[in-house]
């Protein structure tokens, strides 16, 4: 017990200290498209100005250190389906480690990241135990991405492309794994606090 006492407690200095050493924070809004597929540019376009699909909406974070950094994102979307249920869907590269080339505080910021994280979708009608197959799905993905951040003194704003190669269940669960497309597509704003 003790062991484990003071390892959560070097792991949670080591993370709540880390910012203090860091040569950037980026916090952000995010929005988040989906596509089982490749796409076109003015495809990928048309789905952020016109909602032709669901868009998921939410935050993320990145602590970088040099030219390293690790970071997460969190985006939801709540919809009603042709039956007038409610649901929320969710996707999540929980955590990732990424690479700044050039730095996080330059006027262009190109990076690439590597990560995991996880999608689902639930019922927001309450779960039955006859068919709660129906009412949640989950998945784990790792996935890839790479994108292209600017920093305008202080304030970011970017867009990248992650790739997912594969989406699985979640061991030992017979729980459904969520329909998570192959390219997801997010745009950012928000600050890069830097030193």
């Amino acid at each position: 017990m003790k062991r484990q006492l003071i390892l959560i407690l070097t792991l949670a200095i080591a993370a709540l200290g880390a910012p203090c050493f860091a040569s950037a924070v980026h916090v952000s809004a995010d929005l988040t498209a989906d596509f089982a597929t490749g796409a076109s540019a003015p495809q990928i376009i048309a789905t952020f100005l016109d909602g032709s699909q669901p868009v998921l909406g939410g935050f993320g974070w990145e602590v970088i250190l040099g030219r390293m950094g690790f970071g997460g994102d969190y985006e939801v979307d709540f919809h009603k389906d042709a039956s007038a249920s409610w649901w929320l869907d969710w996707y999540a590269p929980a955590l990732y480690l990424s690479l700044h080339p050039v730095g996080a505080n330059h006027f262009l910021d190109p990076f690439v990241q590597i990560g995991f994280g996880s999608a689902g979708r639930v019922s927001l009608q309450g779960m039955s135990a006859p068919d709660f197959n129906d009412q949640l799905m989950l998945s784990l993905f790792p996935f890839v991405a790479a994108g292209l951040g600017l920093n305008i003194d202080g304030l970011l704003v970017s867009a990248r492309v992650n790739w997912t190669p594969y989406n699985m269940e979640i061991p030992v669960t017979n729980i459904p794994v969520y329909p998570l497309g192959t390219i997801q597509v997010t745009v950012t704003a928000g600050l890069s606090l830097g030193w």
